[in-house]
């Protein structure tokens, strides 16, 4: 096991426990993508950086949340995929209580893996399609942080996991650096769907790490009973638009 190729700025404030468990996570997206498709990347330095690092830079952000509502410890991630930022920001920080959603059964299966063989408590797994899952109640409005990586467009993504935060809770979406066009519908939608976008912000460069612009924001009231819409509608309808 090498060591993870990450600026020690990320690194400063885990235990050597969780850099551990870091490392053994590293390890296994990379062994089990060679039995199918968990990323495209295939070295430990790519794996690192640009999957685990990146989400390690939202944990600042995380912390600044936590402080103002210190209860507030239950994090939803949508789309988790091989369990990014998921996984990583709960091996960082384990007193969370992290939900991890996929559509895909052999991504949750890894996903399972993983907290079962790093003995991550306080970190489920759902299968299941968003627009299903966000009209469940047992998860609906439950989540006082969602994130999501690399899912959809803003609208489509803020009608899929806006159902899922609780209100007073906080959404956290790394998006790519030019998202003006895509921002201004995401505003009108999250508008739509009881929240507001506070901030995109781009995140301090690390080395080998993508540019990453991430966009905060908050949500003020319950989602209407109308959303999500049934599956496929939020991407081929997404909400926002100019005469929405």
């Amino acid at each position: 096991m090498t060591n993870l190729t990450i600026g020690d700025d990320l690194l400063a404030s885990l235990s050597i426990e969780s850099r551990e468990q870091l490392r053994t996570y590293r390890d296994l997206i990379l062994h089990w993508n060679q039995r199918f498709n968990l990323t495209a990347l295939e070295s430990e330095e790519a794996v690192d950086q640009r999957l685990i690092g990146d989400a390690l830079r939202l944990l600042p952000t995380i912390d600044v949340v936590l402080t103002r509502r210190p209860d507030g410890r239950r994090l939803v991630d949508l789309g988790t995929g091989a369990g990014l930022p998921g996984v990583a920001i709960k091996i960082a920080r384990p007193d969370l209580d992290v939900t991890l959603i996929d559509a895909t059964q052999k991504k949750v299966h890894f996903v399972q893996h993983v907290i079962d063989e790093l003995g991550l408590t306080g970190t489920h797994t759902i299968h299941g399609r968003a627009e299903d899952i966000g009209r469940m109640m047992d998860y609906r409005q439950q989540y006082a942080i969602g994130t999501a990586r690399a899912v959809a467009a803003l609208p489509t993504l803020l009608e899929l996991l806006l159902p899922l935060i609780e209100p007073g809770g906080t959404f956290l979406l790394p998006k790519g650096e030019a998202i003006a066009e895509e921002l201004a519908a995401g505003r009108r939608a999250a508008g739509m769907l009881g929240g507001r976008i506070l901030d995109a912000t781009l995140l301090p460069e690390c080395a080998g790490a993508p540019v990453t612009r991430l966009v905060t924001g908050v949500k003020l009231r319950s989602t209407s009973d109308r959303y999500p819409r049934r599956a496929g509608i939020p991407n081929r309808e997404p909400l926002g638009r100019d005469s929405p």
